[in-house]
């Protein structure tokens, strides 16, 4: 049986002001986040860490290098964890963007198209990233089919992925709370998931007040 610890990189500028980071851009940790990063680490020192996974984006590999530092492991990139493409509508604020693409997408249904073949211009739908992210779960659990293993990637990725571990239809992927920082638990014995939490945040209490 693997567990996968399922984490959300911790806050960024971006983050806190509502500009898209997504697929291709990055900006540095706010000082929660930094904070952020630091419970993590006190939270995950006492689990017995196997291997550490992240998106190649700089937010998540920090988020990971952190964790790894604690238990002497070394952090694999894997580029196919990356958050959605959202294409031509990348450099919108993340409302913006999120509406455009909302406008986009009912319309475009209504004219008979089928959905999993809507995409914003120059990027990909919920289906693409699905793909890509079962793709690289896959290729991990080819090297680790038991044991713990981090995995720190983005909210986008990780709505997606525990949505496709319990089967919920893509339409409603991106629906499920993703805060910075953030962890999920996951148990996958080659067959089946099974989710035991999601979104948990109590290792954070401390860093609001």
């Amino acid at each position: 049986m693997l567990k996968i610890i399922l984490i959300r990189h911790c806050k960024t500028i971006s983050n806190e002001t509502g500009k898209l980071q997504g697929y291709h851009d990055d900006s540095e940790f706010t000082e929660e986040g930094m904070k952020q990063m630091e419970a993590l680490s006190k939270r995950l020192k006492s689990e017995k860490i196997d291997a550490v996974y992240c998106s190649d984006l700089g937010r998540a590999y920090k988020t990971a290098q952190a964790i790894a530092k604690e238990h002497g492991l070394n952090v694999n990139n894997v580029k196919n964890l990356r958050e959605a493409n959202i294409g031509e509508w990348s450099d919108l604020p993340v409302k913006e963007a999120i509406e455009k693409w909302m406008k986009y997408y009912e319309e475009k249904k209504a004219k008979g198209i089928p959905r999993e073949e809507i995409r914003p211009p120059a990027g990909e739908n919920a289906w693409d990233h699905q793909k890509r992210l079962l793709e690289a779960i896959t290729q991990i659990y080819s090297t680790h089919k038991d044991g713990t293993i981090v995995i720190v990637a983005h909210a986008g990725t990780n709505k997606v992925l525990l949505g496709s571990f319990q089967n919920t239809d893509p339409d409603d992927f991106y629906k499920v709370p993703q805060d910075n920082a953030c962890i999920n638990i996951i148990k996958f014995n080659g067959n089946s998931y099974k989710v035991i939490s999601i979104n948990d945040t109590n290792h954070l209490k401390d860093e609001k007040n």
